[in-house]
């Protein structure tokens, strides 16, 4: 009789493991199918930069990318924008780019940019910056929010406040074994 518990008991348990591999599957497809609807919209959008020409985030697809949400009013923001620029010109060559998409005014994110000698690319979203986050997984809608993107489109990092270089070179690197 124990032994017919004991097969019993592994056959339960083995059911209740089965059927939460199968819906830790479901939910992670709904989450890629998520992130990659994210990163398509994402990529349709055209920004202005803060000189007021468009530019058409399709242009940085089918490469790494890395997206700051950021504004200039953000102490944490404005504290990271040197590090973000440091490893930008690191791996530039690459093929990677990184940008900022400002939550704020064309004039203001010029301004900073000027005062900071920041040369990546810089984008003006305004309010809707914060939307866009958000379909981008930052449902708190805090700042800064940085998204990696992979060269074939896939949502492959995100982190919620500063991001350190350290951090984003370990990401890159992870990324790169992925084949992203």
């Amino acid at each position: 009789m124990a032994g017919r518990r004991t097969f019993l008991l592994v056959g339960a348990v083995a059911a209740v493991a089965a059927a939460a591999g199968v819906g830790t599957q479901v939910w992670r497809g709904r989450a890629d199918a998520r992130d990659a609807a994210a990163a398509r919209a994402l990529f349709a959008l055209t920004l202005p930069d803060p000189g007021g020409a468009q530019q058409p985030l399709s242009q940085w697809g089918g490469q790494p990318l890395v997206v700051n949400f950021w504004a200039p009013w953000c102490a944490p923001c404005v504290e990271e924008m040197p590090d973000l620029q440091r490893v930008r010109d690191e791996y530039r060559s690459r093929g990677l780019e990184i940008i900022g998409v400002g939550i704020d005014s064309a004039a203001r994110i010029r301004q900073f940019r000027d005062d900071h000698l920041i040369t990546l690319p810089l984008l003006v979203a305004g309010a809707e910056g914060t939307s866009i986050s958000d379909q981008l997984g930052n449902r708190a809608g805090v700042l800064p929010y940085t998204v990696l993107i992979g060269a074939e489109g896939r949502v492959l990092e995100r982190k919620v406040g500063r991001i350190r270089p350290e951090e984003l070179r370990q990401w890159l690197g992870t990324a790169r074994a992925r084949g992203g």
